[in-house]
């Protein structure tokens, strides 16, 4: 316990020099000064070995009190996973010159694996790092299991709950025009989802973004990781694809 604190004390100092909530939209995060409300959601689809084809749908509302200090909640639900969530995230910004900043990122995540009976928590603290055509995340998290209906013959020799160690955030994206450009696309590599973290599953995949209005802007994603669950690994892959609204007014 101690050597764990030990290391995400360490990684907190790190932040500063190795930062990085990255989302599924990629464009700007700064508050504009003027729109205090934000919201956005998004339709998901694709395919895995364990569950088949897998739809859903996710959304997210931010408030911007200041220029700098900002909170969201948001939930998801995916349909044939049975797989049902929600979180909470407060946000501190560090300008970084005129085209840069750094978002240090509080979060607690609750996910319901309804097929099997499954309760995941998990808290995360992380840095991001966004510049004109690269991000970055780094961080550490806290994930535990707790299952909801072991049956009384396996009681004797199956936890109903269990704790990983300290599970480490990261990731990288890169766009291929400015991030102000009315549209953009890019790449990205990461352990993470909008809902999840992982140990060693490591998503990677293609990312853009258009504005449709000045308020109102069009993302998609596009998302291979390995197919297993609960950082489970499987040796073929799931695919999907994310569509969404981001809204500011």
């Amino acid at each position: 316990m101690r050597k764990n604190l030990t290391t995400l004390l360490a990684s907190l100092v790190l932040l500063a020099a190795f930062p990085a909530r990255a989302q599924v939209y990629s464009g700007y995060r700064q508050f504009d000064g003027e729109h205090k409300h934000e919201i956005s959601g998004f339709l998901s689809g694709g395919n895995n070995v364990v569950t088949g084809f897998f739809m859903g749908e996710a959304a997210t509302y931010t408030h911007h009190f200041t220029p700098r200090w900002s909170i969201s909640g948001g939930e998801q639900i995916q349909f044939f996973k049975q797989v049902y969530s929600i979180d909470v995230m407060g946000t501190y910004r560090i300008p970084l010159g005129k085209k840069s900043n750094l978002y240090i990122d509080a979060r607690a995540l609750f996910n319901r694996y309804q097929q099997w009976s499954v309760n995941e928590t998990i808290l995360n603290l992380s840095g991001y790092l966004e510049t004109n055509y690269i991000d970055l995340r780094w961080g550490w998290s806290f994930v535990s299991y707790f299952k909801t209906n072991v049956a009384d013959i396996y009681k004797g020799y199956t936890d109903a709950s269990y704790i990983e160690p300290l599970v480490m955030t990261f990731g990288f994206g890169v766009n291929i025009r400015p991030r102000s450009n009315p549209w953009n696309l890019g790449l990205f590599i990461r352990n993470y989802d909008q809902f999840y973290y992982e140990n060693w599953n490591i998503n990677w995949g293609l990312r853009f973004h258009a504005n449709l209005t000045p308020q109102m802007k069009i993302y998609s994603e596009f998302n291979v990781r390995p197919a297993g669950s609960l950082s489970q690994l499987a040796t073929r892959y799931e695919t999907s694809l994310k569509v969404g609204l981001r809204y500011v007014w």
